[in-house]
C-alpha cells in the first residue's frame, strides 16, 4: 500500500470521526514527486546488475515538503537517497533516483579511504570533492558507457554562470564529464587538462593535487567562496561526507545546512505486516498528533531518534556476508551488512565486585589452571626410537637378558617441548532477552554472562593464551552490530573491563553472521588451534525473518564454514529447550545447555579448560 493510499483512508477516518483539525501535518500534504518507496526494490536490483554484489538502500528520513539543501549521503555503507525526487526538466525522479544511486555505489567501489584534510581550506575540499566525484564517474563508464548518458541530462551548467564560486564548480563538475561540453574559460580549460593528462585513474590522490592546484589558481578570479551557498546543485550527486568523515569541520556542517539532526525523528509504520515510511518530522508535538492516526488504525508508530541511533562510531568500515537460503538451497553473497560499533565503557566497580564474590571460585579453579599451563621441557619414555638412551630402561633390558627373559626393547626416550598454542574467541549473544531475569534469581542473563566473561577472561590470562570477547546483536540483515570488547592483540586490563562492565542487552540475534564475522579474526592467528565459544540464550532470531529455521541453517553453514577453516566451534546455551535445535546447528558434542543459569559463571572456565586440554 502506497503512501498515497495511506493518505486518502486516514483522510476519510478522521473525517468519519471528526478529527481532522488533530490530524498530523503529513496527512494533509500530498508528496512531490516520485517516493523512494514506489522506486527502491528497481533501484536494489538496478546496482546489483551493475556491480553483481549488494548494497543496501534506504531513505534519508527527510521529509517532502523541506528537501532543500539536502543531497544523498552514505552513513555506515548504506546508500540513503531522498524520500522523493521532483522529474527534472524532462528527465523523470526515477531516472534520478537511478543516477544518484549509480553514483553513490561508484564511490563505494572506487573511494578508497578518506582524504586528510590537514592543511586544507574549505574551498580547497570542496574542489578535491568535485575531481574525486569525476574520478569515479569516469571509471564507472569505463566499465558502463550508458551511465554517461544517464550523468549527462542532470548538468546543466553553462559557460555564462560566472557570478560564484558554486557557479564554477557546477561548470568543472560537467566540463569534467562531458567532452562535447564547450567551455573556454582558462580555469575550466586547466581543470580538463590536468585530469585528462591522469595515466592511472585508481589512485585516489590524483583528486587531491589536481584539486589543490585548481583550487589556488581559482584565486585570481578574486570570487568569494560562500561556504553556506556555493554547493553543487547537480541533483544526483552526495554530499561527499565519506570522503571525509575523519575530520570535523565547518565543510561537514555546511553540506547539512537547514537540518537540525539533533530533532530529527524517523516514523515507520506497520500495517498488515508491511512496513513503509510515512514521514519525517519534529520531537514533541508531531510526535503526539502522529499518534492520533496510530489510534485510529491500530498500527504501530516508531519513534527513533536518529541522532541517538547513528552517535554510536563504527571502528572500522562495514563488513558484507553471504547467508545461506535452505529453502532455494543457495548461498546470497553480500546479503548481511555488520557493522562494527564501539565498545561502551562501564563502571569497573562491577568487575571488582564480581573477582570479590567468587574468590573461593578463582581459588578452588587455581589447581585445574596450573595443570594445563605448560611445562616447559618434558621427557618422553619407552620409544623403541628416540634421540637419547634411557639408562633405567636399559639397565633393566640388560637384567632380563642375563635371567633369560625377553627383554623390552623400549630404551629409547625423548624430549619434547610442551607449549600451548592455541587462539579463543569468547563470542556472545547481547540480545534483548538477556534483559530477562533468570528464574528464582534477582540476576539478569547478561549480568550472569558478564560475570562468567571475568571469571574466564582471568582463566586464560594466568594460562597465557591470546584470547577476544566480542559480543553481537542484529536490526535485520542490513544492520548486524559486532563489537569487539577485547581483542587478541590488546592486553587484558582496565579498558577490556569497563567493556565488559559496559554491556548491554539490545536487539535481536543474527548468529551466523557474528560467527562469521568472528571467524574472520580468528582466521588472522597464526595459532595451531582455534576455538571458538559461543554463549547464547536463545536461538538465532531477527525481526526481518519469520520462518524459525532459516537462520538455524544459516548458523549451521556459517558452523561447517569456520570448521573448513580449522577452527572448532562450541556452544554454550542457557536455554533449557536448546536440545532440539543447538545440536543441528553446531553438532552432538560440540555443545552444552546449562540448566541452571547461577552455575554459568563455575561452568565456563571449566569448560575452557577441558576443551583446551
Amino acid at each position: 500500500m502506497s503512501v498515497h493510499n495511506l493518505n486518502r483512508i486516514a483522510r476519510l477516518l478522521l473525517k468519519r470521526f471528526g478529527l481532522e483539525k488533530k490530524a498530523p501535518g503529513v496527512l494533509h500534504k500530498e508528496p512531490r514527486g516520485i517516493p523512494f518507496t514506489d522506486v527502491q526494490r528497481r533501484i536494489d536490483l538496478y546496482l546489483r546488475a551493475l556491480w553483481a554484489r549488494e548494497f543496501t538502500t534506504a531513505t534519508s528520513g527527510h521529509g517532502y515538503e523541506n528537501r532543500d539543501g539536502f543531497k544523498p549521503s552514505v552513513m555506515n555503507g548504506i546508500i540513503r537517497l531522498p524520500d522523493a525526487y521532483e522529474d527534472f526538466g524532462e528527465t523523470p525522479g526515477s531516472l534520478v533516483y537511478r543516477a544518484a544511486a549509480a553514483h553513490i555505489a561508484a564511490h563505494i567501489v572506487f573511494s578508497r579511504g578518506c582524504f586528510s584534510p590537514e592543511s586544507l581550506d574549505n574551498w580547497q575540499i570542496a574542489v578535491i570533492s568535485v575531481i574525486e566525484d569525476a574520478r569515479v564517474e569516469t571509471l564507472a563508464i569505463r566499465k558502463f558507457p550508458g551511465l554517461k548518458r544517464i550523468w549527462s541530462k542532470l548538468h546543466t551548467a553553462i559557460p555564462v554562470q560566472t557570478a560564484t564560486a558554486g557557479d564554477y564548480l557546477n561548470r568543472l563538475a560537467r566540463a569534467l564529464l562531458d567532452e562535447t561540453y564547450p567551455d573556454m574559460d582558462p580555469w575550466i580549460v586547466q581543470g580538463r587538462a590536468l585530469f585528462s593528462a591522469v595515466d592511472d585513474l585508481e589512485n585516489n590522490l590524483i583528486s587531491r593535487e589536481i584539486g589543490v592546484t585548481l583550487a589556488h589558481s581559482f584565486r585570481g578570479k578574486n570570487i568569494p567562496f560562500r561556504l553556506h551557498e556555493d554547493l553543487l546543485s547537480i541533483p544526483y550527486r552526495d554530499d561527499n561526507r565519506h570522503l571525509w568523515e575523519s575530520r570535523k569541520s565547518n565543510f561537514s556542517k555546511a553540506i547539512n545546512v537547514g537540518r537540525d539532526t539533533r530533532k530529527k525523528v524517523l516514523k515507520y509504520a506497520s500495517l498488515f505486516g508491511m512496513t513503509n515510511t510515512v514521514a519525517d518530522g519534529m520531537e514533541g508535538e508531531a510526535a503526539k498528533k502522529s499518534s492520533v492516526l496510530a489510534a485510529i488504525f491500530n498500527f504501530k508508530l516508531d519513534f527513533g531518534n536518529i541522532s541517538e541511533q547513528e552517535s554510536r562510531d563504527s571502528v572500522s568500515a562495514p563488513f558484507h556476508y553471504a547467508e545461506w537460503d535452505y529453502r532455494a538451497q543457495v548461498e546470497r553473497p553480500s546479503w548481511v551488512l555488520v557493522l562494527e560499533k564501539r565498545a561502551r565503557e562501564g563502571d569497573l566497580k562491577i568487575i571488582e565486585d564480581i573477582i570479590a564474590r567468587n574468590r573461593h571460585l578463582i581459588s578452588r579453579m587455581k589447581i585445574l589452571l596450573d595443570a594445563i599451563q605448560p611445562e616447559g621441557v618434558q621427557r618422553i619414555r619407552k620409544l623403541e626410537e628416540g634421540d637419547e638412551i634411557d639408562i633405567n630402561a636399559a639397565i633393566r633390558a640388560q637384567i632380563d637378558i642375563k635371567l633369560g627373559i625377553p627383554p623390552d626393547t623400549r630404551i629409547m626416550m625423548s624430549s619434547v617441548r610442551k607449549t600451548r598454542d592455541i587462539s579463543v574467541m569468547v563470542l556472545l549473544d547481547l540480545s534483548k532477552s538477556t534483559n530477562g531475569r533468570v528464574q528464582g534469581q534477582e540476576h539478569t542473563v547478561l549480568q550472569l554472562t558478564r560475570e562468567a566473561c571475568v571469571l574466564l577472561a582471568d582463566a586464560i590470562e594466568k594460562v597465557g593464551d591470546p584470547f577476544a570477547i566480542h559480543g553481537f546483536c542484529s536490526d535485520s540483515r542490513h544492520h548486524v552490530e559486532y563489537f569487539r570488547l577485547k581483542d587478541f592483540d590488546q592486553p587484558y586490563n582496565d579498558l577490556s573491563r569497563a567493556k565488559l562492565a559496559g554491556m548491554t542487552g539490545q536487539l535481536s540475534t543474527r548468529m551466523g553472521a557474528a560467527i562469521r564475522h568472528a571467524t574472520h579474526y580468528l582466521d588472522m592467528q597464526k595459532s595451531s588451534k582455534k576455538l571458538m565459544m559461543v554463549i547464547t540464550d536463545g536461538e538465532p532470531a531477527d525481526i526481518d525473518v519469520r520462518d524459525s529455521h532459516y537462520l538455524r541453517h544459516d548458523a549451521k553453514k556459517a558452523v561447517e564454514e569456520a570448521r573448513r577453516n580449522g577452527i572448532h566451534t562450541y556452544c554454550m546455551s542457557l536455554d533449557a529447550s536448546a536440545d532440539q535445535y543447538v545440536s543441528r546447528i553446531f553438532g552432538m558434542r560440540n555443545y552444552m545447555v546449562v540448566d541452571h543459569v547461577n552455575r554459568l559463571p563455575e561452568k565456563l572456565p571449566l569448560l575452557y579448560a577441558g576443551l583446551t586440554r
